[in-house]
Parts: structure tokens; sequence; C-alpha cells
């Protein structure tokens, strides 16, 4: 099942992904989705999840909530994979064409949710590299704040 990025579509086309798809013997069904709705950084922009998640919901999420287990989702757009993964039921994620045809290179084709498998992705930041960032950023800001205020305190008549 291929989700393709609304800029691939409207740029490139699929005729080369599905070229590469029939060479290596996968069954491709391109949903005709339009776009996934996340669209880059727009449905995370104030007021627009609500659109953004409307879009998905026309098409691409009831497919995958009515996928089989076994099938695989394709997606190169990283807004794509990302709007998937956060709005899939059932913990389904969305590969790059890449990783498919990696893993059928290595014989690994059976099994229910085969991209839980394919995705070698790195774990998220742990709570204490996260805190470490903040507290990082926040001395950076607090300390820019200090020396902007010295510099105009130094600058004013008799200071």
């Amino acid at each position: 099942m291929i989700q393709t990025h609304c800029h691939h579509h409207a740029i490139l086309g699929t005729d080369a992904d599905r070229a590469v798809l029939d060479g290596a013997g996968v069954r491709a069904e391109f949903l005709d989705s339009g776009c996934c709705g996340l669209a880059g950084n727009f449905g995370f922009e104030r007021g627009h999840y609500e659109v953004s998640m409307a879009c998905a919901e026309r098409v691409l999420l009831p497919a995958l909530r009515d996928a089989d287990p076994r099938a695989v989702i394709l997606a190169d757009g990283f807004s794509c994979r990302t709007q998937i993964d956060q709005g899939a039921a059932g913990g389904r994620q969305a590969i790059h064409l890449a990783e498919m045809l990696r893993a059928g290179l290595h014989g690994d084709r059976d099994g229910p949710l085969p991209e839980q498998r394919w995705a070698r992705r790195p774990a998220g930041p742990t709570r204490l590299a996260r805190f470490a960032t903040t507290a990082a950023v926040a001395s950076a800001v607090l300390g820019t704040v200090a020396a902007v205020a010295r510099a105009a305190v130094g600058r004013r008549p008799g200071g």
C-alpha cells in the first residue's frame, strides 16, 4: 500500500516507482488519497490540525485501518510517514521504498506488521537528554538576554 508524497506526485509522478516495484515483484496498490494532510509542517501549525486529519481520514487512514496486517505500507515522504505513524490505528508505520527493497534483498518477507522489523530507526531521545537540551537552550537564552541588558545599560547617558 503506497502513499505517494504530494510533491513527488506533482513533480516526478510515479512511473519510476512503479517500474522499480514491478521489477522487484511487488504487487503495489497506490492509494488515490492525494495529500496525506500533513504537508510539511502544515498539520503542526496552530489551527490546521482538524484540516490535516480530515485530509488523512478521507482515504489514507481508513485504508490503513482496513489493511491486511501483512501488507507493507510505503511512504517515501517524511511528512507522510509522520502522519501515518501518528494517525494510524494498530501501531502501523510506513517505511521508505529503500527499506522495503533492503528487506527483500535479505529475504525478510513474511509475517504481520513487516514494517516493525524493516524500519531500523534510532530510538527517540531519553527524558534526560530532552531535559539537558532544554536546560542548555534556556541557559543560552538567559545568557544572551543578560548580555544585551548589560550592553543597553552601558549605552545609557551617564551609565
